[in-house]
């Protein structure tokens, strides 16, 4: 049983406890409130050492509620199959995105069988999943890559969640358009299944109820994402091979466009633009971009530039 399911079954322990423990003091029963009340803290004690004893690698329990699902008995298979693939592409475009810079809008994703999750168990409930990464049982001093990507997807599914529209439509701004697309193929998921959602991290526990899964489809159903490829030549006038941000102006125009390089450009040839040795700044790119715009429900637009290729070109001739 790996610690998720055994927290599970511990926080079930100790919610009939507690009931038991309070239905005894309302019936005067004290030697039935004292023995509750003792049991009560040996499961509190092993349920804070387990919480305590965090692995620091990419495990939860995803659990779902509502017409698919049968009290904690059973689940619908078909809707369970693509709701995981759903939360799986998710995990997956989050992962890639953090190996090195912004995620390119087509294409196979880097890293997919990285982020791969493993099903462990059964999560009880409602009725769910134990999702764990292939090397779950090793320790790790840090959070690891796919635990990160498993958090900031739980991050996510709160900001579509949430009922303050206008957070919402701060919070977005942020989000990469393919993620979103991911984000969007779950909620829509979900919503379309009337289900509601948990998903139990080692150190946290998250909650979206149907009034929450409604708002998060109403917002993605709002909200347009457009992704346009483009090719673009002129100068690279800015570089942050850290951050992996550019600025770049194109043969013509008078703007100067900022964003970030996908991990399709190695962290080498940007850390060679920089340097002294090679290409340097200030020299003539061809450069592949795509624009990836979202028309918000209240009408803004946030739009973001990713290259995911670049080639030096020749001197522009007079």
């Amino acid at each position: 049983m790996s610690d998720l399911q055994r927290m599970a079954e511990l926080e079930r322990q100790q919610a009939e406890l507690e009931a038991l423990a309070k239905e005894s003091e309302s019936d005067g029963d004290v030697v039935g409130r004292l023995s509750f009340k003792t049991r009560l803290n040996v499961v509190a004690t092993e349920l804070a050492a387990l919480r305590a004893r965090d692995a620091r690698v990419a495990e939860v329990a995803i659990l779902f509620d509502g017409a698919p699902v049968e009290g904690t008995r059973t689940i619908d298979a078909t809707f369970a199959a693509q709701a995981l693939a759903y939360f799986q592409a998710v995990v997956t475009r989050l992962f890639a995105s953090n190996l090195k810079g912004e995620l390119a809008a087509r294409g196979k994703v880097r890293g997919a069988e990285l982020a791969a999750l493993n099903i462990r168990g059964i999560a009880t409930g409602s009725f769910g999943f134990i999702l764990e990464e292939k090397d779950a049982r090793q320790a790790s001093a840090v959070k690891t890559p796919i635990r990160e990507a498993l958090e900031e997807a739980a991050a996510l599914f709160e900001e579509f969640t949430q009922e303050n529209e206008d957070e919402f439509l701060i919070d977005v701004d942020d989000i990469n358009p393919r993620v979103f697309r991911a984000l969007a193929q779950f909620f829509r998921h979900l919503e379309k299944n009337n289900s509601s959602l948990k998903a139990n991290l080692p150190d946290r526990q998250y909650s979206f109820d149907r009034a929450g899964i409604e708002r998060a489809y109403r917002r993605i159903t709002e909200t347009n994402v457009k992704i346009e490829p483009v090719v673009w030549v002129g100068t690279l006038v800015g570089l942050s091979p850290i951050k992996r941000t550019f600025d770049f102006k194109r043969d013509g125009a008078q703007e100067i466009v900022s964003g970030k390089f996908s991990h399709q450009v190695s962290q080498d040839y940007l850390e060679r633009i920089e340097g002294d040795e090679g290409i340097t700044l200030g020299a003539r790119f061809t450069a592949n971009i795509e624009i990836g715009t979202i028309r918000k429900p209240d009408g803004s637009i946030s739009v973001s530039y990713t290259v995911t290729d670049l080639v030096e070109a020749p001197p522009a001739t007079g």
